[in-house]
């Protein structure tokens, strides 16, 4: 594995300074105003449809999405394209380890588990937080996305000011938080959490023995890391500097690896985690049929998590692994690599077209067609966004 700065613990300690300003600024000036609720009654009705911001809305919000709405310098469009039609192409196997590995690894680090547990109740409903999961991943992928009122743009534009929120929330519940973890959603946080919906994806189909041609995986990155810039992770007032986040797979391999060494802890020193993880495998296991759990399939989920986490993985996560079952894993692996195929065999972009369908379809009818996004000002506001 190459060496870098995105192992260098010095550099990384300097990304756990950092937050995102602009929308700190904002985000300060509107709760000033109390222009907090208005931003989130336009929440509820802005989406990526052109749609008109209302004059009157609060000044600091009418700024920040002025300043945040330009198209990035030197963006790569049709790479862009060809990101996102490799996660609809490969829709069902990506949610496999966006679920099994991707989640239960971000569980197992205490600076991500504590924030997300903070209203109470967020292990109780991981079938809306799947969804939310789920619709940022649509949003990204859309053609055009990242242009001015694009869906990705929109997305960006809502979690910065959300994350903002929750930078001014937490410590009053979790006041031991920014002295024992550093800065709540701090650079090095978000940069893994994006490396989980990328990297960990393209690690885990790997393992799974589903793995994605190299310049599709490459495309695939670059589409999150384009998300990453477009959520505030640059130098401070430098969109166009791409220097904070990992260029390629292999960098943002070295990066995650260092991530995990520097933040992952066992399950004893990490109870929300383990909660966390216990709770969305316990999702996962509900989507197999009743049919299916008859023929032994209910033991595929913990199968296939054991398989991406490892036995260490699965213990720091508080799950008893689960290994042998070889033939069932190959035969699910088996399954994978059929779909893959068949995806990259269809005709046109047919492969494309019905995974947007089908994931927008799941979306339409869990959460009302998009997902809620609001700048929480208290603890009831967390956990509404729950």
């Amino acid at each position: 594995m190459i060496e870098s700065r995105w192992s260098d613990d010095s550099f990384l300690d300097s990304l756990r300074r950092q937050t995102d300003l602009l929308a700190d600024t904002a985000v300060a000036a509107l709760e000033r105003d109390h222009g907090i609720a208005a931003v989130n009654r336009i929440f509820a009705t802005l989406h990526a449809d052109d749609r008109a911001i209302p004059a009157d809305a609060p000044a600091p919000f009418l700024a920040f999405v002025e300043a945040t709405r330009a198209v990035l310098p030197g963006l790569d469009e049709d790479r862009l394209d060809r990101g996102g039609a490799v996660f609809y192409r490969h829709g069902f196997s990506a949610a496999v380890v966006l679920l099994l590995s991707s989640l239960p690894n971000g569980y197992s680090a205490p600076c991500l588990s504590r924030i997300l547990t903070v209203s109470g109740d967020l292990g109780a409903h991981p079938y809306k937080r799947l969804m939310g999961v789920l619709q940022l991943l649509v949003d990204i992928s859309q053609a055009r996305a990242f242009q001015p009122e694009g869906a990705a743009t929109v997305a960006a534009q809502k979690m910065r000011l959300m994350h903002a929120g929750v930078r001014r929330v937490v410590p009053r519940y979790r006041p031991d938080y920014v002295e024992r973890y550093g800065k709540v959603v701090n650079h090095e946080d978000m940069l893994a959490t994006i490396m989980g919906f990328s990297w960990l994806v393209i690690s885990g189909l790997r393992m799974l023995g589903a793995g994605l041609r190299p310049a599709e995986e490459e495309d695939f990155y670059y589409l999150w890391h384009t998300f990453a810039r477009m959520m505030g992770i640059h130098p401070e007032g430098r969109r166009e500097d791409a220097s904070l986040v990992p260029a390629t797979v292999a960098e943002a391999e070295v990066f995650y690896t260092a991530y995990a060494r520097r933040h992952y802890v066992g399950a004893a020193a990490n109870p929300d985690g383990v909660a966390l993880s216990r709770v969305n495998l316990a999702m996962v296991e509900s989507f197999v049929p009743w049919w299916g759990r008859l023929l032994g399939l209910g033991l595929l989920p913990r199968l296939v998590m054991t398989e991406l986490l490892g036995e260490e993985g699965m213990r720091r996560v508080g799950i008893p692994p689960l290994p042998g079952h070889r033939l069932l894993g190959s035969a699910f692996s088996l399954l994978l690599r059929l779909l893959q195929d068949l995806a990259d065999d269809s005709p046109g972009h047919l492969a494309e077209r019905l995974g947007q369908l089908v994931f927008q379809d799941m979306i339409d009818k869990s959460r009302g067609g998009e997902v809620t996004f609001l700048v929480p000002d208290s603890l009831e506001a967390m956990r509404e966004l729950a």
